[in-house]
């Protein structure tokens, strides 16, 4: 079977549709055991280069962006939303493209087994704003920053590390044709 992404998927009794926003319990969370998310699309099937089972949604999980990009990001996503007449999916493209902010809060969360997600609810785009702001005590995004730059420290260092050894081998060869 090959791997298919789908803007909408029906799961755990609700139909997600991409650029809604959801609320549900994750029984396999790191952080955030009730995230609030925008879905962004589904993955089911088989990866061809690397024959795994991939069952699983992407989705930008709010709590990890900081609350003033929130808000500015809540503000241009409701105009836009409202332009276009309540039509739209939101892909990685936009992430890059107009909210690079929200690269940080990119998810993936397990849909099987069943049981991982629990009590899923659409929040209606009236109450999108006030719902995304939600509580100053849920703010993941300074775990979520740190992350990142540890993950690029470690990345620079290995650099270090072989820019280190390929100076070093090119003075021994150096020596050896002396």
């Amino acid at each position: 079977m090959a791997l298919t992404r789908k803007l909408t998927h029906k799961f755990g009794g609700v139909e997600w549709k991409s650029g809604s926003f959801y609320s549900f319990k994750y029984h396999a969370w790191r952080n955030d055991k009730k995230p609030s998310i925008i879905f962004m699309y589904s993955f089911f099937g088989e990866h061809p280069n690397t024959g795994r089972e991939w069952r699983f949604f992407q989705a930008i999980n709010l709590s990890y962006v900081p609350r003033n990009v929130r808000k500015r990001f809540m503000q241009q996503y409701l105009k836009i939303r409202e332009q276009r007449k309540g039509n739209m999916a939101f892909v990685w493209r936009d992430v890059q493209t107009r909210y690079p902010g929200l690269k940080i809060a990119v998810r993936r969360y397990f849909y099987t087994p069943s049981y991982y997600i629990i009590n899923p609810e659409e929040i209606p785009f009236e109450d999108a704003e006030k719902f995304v702001m939600g509580t100053m005590l849920k703010d993941y995004s300074k775990a979520a920053i740190r992350s990142i730059r540890q993950r690029m420290r470690a990345s620079k260092e290995k650099r270090m590390k072989r820019k280190k050894a390929r100076k070093k081998a090119r003075r021994e060869a150096k020596k050896k044709k002396r």
